[in-house]
Formats: structure tokens, sequence, C-alpha cells
């Protein structure tokens, strides 16, 4: 059976009084020991200062992030029980995830990996560049990049009439919006592990007939962030009670790219570096040549 990797794209933003560049912010990371580079369970391994060469055609940044995995695999051969694979004291499994950032853009590319980083964990690791100094706290963000033609059609509805999702329990953590926190302390309490839920009002004419559109233009946003954990996020609404309803699919409209896994080289039964660099490198040139 033929395997897939999803590289997806988001764009990153911050606040212009307080905040660095990216650039600045990455270079300070990569004068940093590996030792000193630890937030958390997070680490920068590999930051890959690129100039601009045939593949992109614009300065940019390699990085790859380890994640600690307490919990993990075991090792498994043909007739023999499954085994420990042995760690060393002080050793952890560690998930990694490649990224691309181009600053020309202001683009991250990032090889999904179910038990990796995302985007809104990389931004929270980058504004924690120098922890406990508050003349340095800084406000990177990401947002998921989508077609412009569906945005328009969203920014369109003056009201929403339905709102429907299909995630994981977890891609309601920390959304920011109270009917999130409520939606992930019901289906926890019912040891849910995915949620399919519809948020819809009245029909027109009939009081109540939108929702909340600040709670969930709230809920979107923090749900698109969520990459992989959302299988769906459907808007549904109008410019006004004498226009007919739009129906948008975000996710459907989610720039990313899908490859052969193929195109990754395993090495000691782990994606090498080089490999992931390279798909990242082929992508974003691709989307150099169709977005921008």
């Amino acid at each position: 059976m033929t395997k897939y990797v999803n590289v997806n794209l988001f764009d990153v933003s911050w606040d212009e009084d307080g905040t660095q560049w990216l650039t600045e912010t990455l270079l300070e990371y990569s004068r940093l020991p590996m030792q000193g580079r630890w937030r958390d369970d997070l680490r920068l391994e590999n930051i890959d200062v690129c100039d601009a060469d045939e593949t992109v055609p614009s300065r940019y940044f390699v990085l790859n992030f380890v994640k600690k995995r307490p919990i993990g695999p075991g090792r498994v051969a043909a007739g023999v029980p499954v085994a420990d694979i042995g760690l060393n004291i002080g050793e952890e499994f560690g998930e990694e995830t490649a990224a691309l950032y181009l600053p020309s853009q202001r683009w991250l590319l990032i090889l999904h990996n179910q038990y990796g980083v995302g985007p809104s964990r990389m931004a929270e690791y980058f504004n924690a560049l120098d922890p406990g100094n508050a003349a340095r706290h800084f406000s990177y963000r990401t947002a998921p990049c989508i077609d412009r033609q569906a945005i328009r059609r969203m920014e369109q509805m003056r009201n929403f009439t339905s709102v429907e999702v299909i995630a994981s329990v977890g891609a309601f953590d920390n959304s920011g919006a109270e009917v999130g926190e409520s939606v992930q302390e019901a289906a926890q309490a019912a040891r849910a592990m995915r949620v399919s839920l519809k948020f819809e009002a009245n029909e027109v004419r009939r009081k109540g007939n939108s929702l909340n559109f600040n709670e969930m233009t709230r809920l979107i946003g923090s749900l698109l962030n969520r990459g992989e954990d959302v299988r769906k996020l459907e808007v549904k609404g109008a410019e006004n009670a004498e226009t007919a309803d739009q129906i948008v699919d975000l996710i459907e409209h989610k720039i990313r790219a899908r490859r052969n896994a193929s195109e990754l080289v395993v090495a000691n039964h782990r994606y090498t570096f080089a490999s992931k660099k390279s798909l990242l490198q082929r992508v974003c040139r691709g989307w150099m040549n169709t977005l921008i």
C-alpha cells in the first residue's frame, strides 16, 4: 500500500512593537549550545541557514524540532515477542518534525508528524527565546494558509448560520473560545477521542438565526491551527438576510502538498534530515511558482 506524507503551509505573523524578525530569533537559537535550546519538552535540533539557490531562490531556514516522548514503541521481529528497545538512563524517545521558514513570504512549511510538533507549539517555542525576560516576550503567531478564494467567500459572510466540525478532542485544547472549552470538557468526561458536532442557528426570520460571530471566529481560528487533528471545518453563512447561504469547507481549501513517502530516505529506521530538507525545498519552490 502506498504511503504518503503531507506538507502544510502556514503564515507567521507578529506584533512589530517589541518583537524582532523571526530570522533574528532563529539566528540567536543557532548560537545557543544544544543543551541551552530546550524549552519544556522541545528543542530545535537543526537550524540550517540556507542562501538562495536553484531550489529556493530566496534565503531560507530549514529546521528540525525534536519533542520528548516518554512512552514509545517496542521492537519486534518475526516469531519473537515484542521487546523493550532498551534506552539508557536519562534517554527518552524523540519525535522529529522538519520545517522550512521562508522569510521573504513569512511562510512556515511543516512536514506533518502526528506525534511531533505542530505550528502552535513552534510559535510558542520561538516566543520563549529568552525565558523569564519580560522585555523580550515575543508574539509570534501561526495561521494556516487557505486558498484566497475560499477566504474571500468566508469574509463576505456577515454572520454564520452553521459551523460543522469533525476533529480529535485535543484540537480543542487552548482554543480561546468558551464553546471549545465546553466541548473538550464534555468529550473528556465521556472518554471520547473524536468529536463530530454541528452548531446551527434557526432558519431565516426566526429569532436566533445566526451564531455568535466573535465566538465562532475564535473557535475556527484555533481549529485551523491544529493541522491534521481536524478532518472537517465547514462554515455556512450569508452576506445578509436577502442573499443565499454560502458553504466553505476550510479544511478542503487549506494549502498543503501530499507527497509519496518514497521521496524520503530511511536510515536506521528514521527518515533522514537531508531527505526531509530536500522534500521541503521542492515543495517550497513549487508554491513560490504558483502562489506568489
